[in-house]
């Protein structure tokens, strides 16, 4: 059932492509399973995403911002859109997780984006989250069994379709294409590529996207440039910068900005789960009509 998977001794990522109907919402459902010894851990780096619902079979993964606060997630947890690379570190677990679209968000989760940006959050409890719960209480209940439980999770989350969308479904998903376009610059050109005022757009940006509009094109520039050197073979940080930066020490002071880290100091670490991530999210836009430079 799953489509891709990514493989080593310490852990294993499946990917499951959402059915139709539930793919305008969801880019992604992964199985992450680590298997390291008691008292040893995986680190790796989120790099800036789009809002992601995890449910977990015990609570062992923490999450380290860039103001410097842990975050030491639950059995039912969520982060909002972000617009830094967010550390993390887990021990052994099994963790189901589905990446939520800027119309997912819209469609499933009942508060505005801008309202859990740049953070973590456990959502039992959370109402903003109901929709997630029942997947909670059902999953890990039995032995493991990946394709059940993926069943768990999409009868779930297809039982929410039957809610009506929302009217600005259809201009989230243009500001979405807009978005993945290199060619749209600045916000005037998102604005002109959608077909609506500034003011709308910052709306309905801060209430599905979670981040303003200009914030969501510096992160894309920016992660389109970390795309294009992580899996562009042989190509340097000088070949994979985005052509709309101005200059390298420009790319420069925005890839620190946004991890905290210059490109050299990145390139050197070792990232187990960044690169399947990203590899998925390329397929995910090639389905859809997109390119591997527009990522």
């Amino acid at each position: 059932m799953s489509y891709a998977r990514s493989d080593s001794a310490d852990l294993s990522l499946r990917y499951f492509r959402p059915p139709a109907g539930l793919d305008r919402y969801f880019q992604t459902i992964f199985l992450l399973e680590t298997y390291v010894g008691p008292g040893a851990t995986i680190t790796d780096f989120v790099l800036p995403s789009w809002g992601i619902v995890s449910w977990r079979d015990r609570p062992s993964m923490t999450l380290l911002f860039r103001d410097g606060k842990t975050f030491d997630s639950g059995m039912f947890g969520a982060v909002g859109p972000f617009d830094h690379a967010v550390q993390l570190e887990c021990g052994p677990l099994r963790q189901w997780s589905a990446i939520m679209l800027p119309a997912g968000w819209s469609h499933f989760v009942d508060a505005p984006a801008r309202e859990y940006a740049n953070r973590a959050v456990d959502i039992e409890g959370d109402p903003a989250f109901a929709a997630f719960w029942p997947i909670g209480q059902a999953l890990f209940e039995g032995p493991a069994n990946a394709e059940a439980e993926l069943q768990i999770i999409l009868d779930c989350l297809s039982r929410r379709l039957q809610v009506p969308p929302r009217e600005d479904e259809d201009r989230i998903e243009a500001i979405m294409t807009a978005l993945m376009d290199a060619r749209c610059a600045n916000v005037s050109d998102i604005a002109e590529r959608v077909g609506i005022g500034r003011r709308t757009l910052e709306r309905v940006c801060e209430s599905a996207f979670g981040l303003a509009p200009k914030m969501l094109l510096r992160r894309q520039r920016f992660m389109r440039s970390v795309t294009q050197h992580m899996l562009g073979g042989e190509r340097t940080w000088i070949e994979a910068i985005d052509d709309i930066y101005h200059d390298q020490p420009q790319f420069v002071r925005e890839f620190r900005e946004f991890t905290g880290l210059t490109p050299r100091e990145f390139a050197r670490l070792e990232r187990p789960m960044l690169k399947p991530v990203l590899l998925e999210g390329m397929r995910h836009w090639e389905q859809v009509g997109g390119v591997v430079s527009e990522f």
